[in-house]
């Protein structure tokens, strides 16, 4: 949601499509998945018939100006059965296309994509993947985080090779591992997970680092972002420290992609 809110604020309109079946994207766009969203808004409908449905038709405005949501609801877990079972049935079904081709005509309406996952390699995971121009992976710098975005990579790794016979050698813009709820106290592991960090991933490892902050603590307990706090109960500078980081990573994003689009 900060990504968005950030772009967004530089005068792009973004689009979120969240494919978590957790679905704490939508409730951060201001939708209660249980309680406002059903099934049928959600990307569903399109991966069970996407010849006779469209994703353009769940777009939802969110409260925020400029930013568009496909929302998510906990029954996206049944996307888990649906596209094995089909892939089961036929050959020819390419499951990791599916939202690719549905996002396709959208592109057109929107500066910016941004897809949510959940943090596992579901076929759902997989069509995002797939999908995504770029990935970003927000990570805590802590031992138990690391090892799970290893585990992550190794089984993309593997997926990947899987299909490089029939998709080629599939390429990203940018890979970027964003160190986020960085604790600087004097005993945090933070630095040392961070070497880690740099040697198993190099280059993907931006140079901007979120800390960790009252500000965002207490705008998670609200369901908000630090994009949403008008008002801080603290001092500027505490506030200003998280913020700042956010603006400046929307702004290698968007600056990135301004290069792409003037060289196209």
């Amino acid at each position: 949601m900060c990504l968005a809110q950030g772009l967004s604020l530089r005068g792009r309109k973004v689009l979120l499509v969240d494919l978590d079946p957790q679905a704490s994207l939508t409730e951060l766009c201001g939708l209660y998945a249980e309680k406002m969203i059903v099934e049928e808004s959600t990307v569903l409908p399109y991966i069970y018939s996407p010849d006779d449905f469209t994703l353009e038709s769940v777009i939802q405005e969110t409260y925020w100006d400029g930013v568009d949501v496909i929302p998510a609801h906990p029954s996206l877990f049944s996307a888990e059965f649906h596209i094995p079972a089909m892939a089961s049935k036929s050959a020819n079904y390419r499951f990791w296309t599916l939202l690719r081709k549905g996002l396709e005509p959208l592109r057109k309406k929107y500066d910016y994509i941004v897809l949510d996952s959940a943090p596992s390699l579901s076929y759902l995971t997989i069509n995002g993947l797939m999908a995504a121009d770029a990935m970003v992976m927000p990570l805590v710098p802590e031992s138990l985080d690391f090892i799970s975005s290893v585990s992550f990579w190794s089984l993309f790794s593997d997926m990947a090779d899987s299909f490089k016979n029939i998709e080629g050698n599939k390429t990203y813009d940018f890979v970027s591992i964003l160190l986020s709820k960085v604790d600087y106290g004097v005993a945090s592991s933070a630095p040392i997970v961070r070497s880690w960090v740099q040697r198993a991933y190099g280059d993907w490892m931006s140079p901007i680092e979120v800390p960790a902050s009252s500000v965002m603590s207490n705008g998670a307990l609200a369901l908000a972002t630090v994009f949403d706090i008008s008002k801080f109960e603290g001092s500027n500078k505490t506030f200003q420290r998280v913020r700042i980081p956010f603006d400046e990573y929307c702004r290698w994003v968007d600056e990135f992609y301004a290069g792409k689009w003037e060289d196209a």
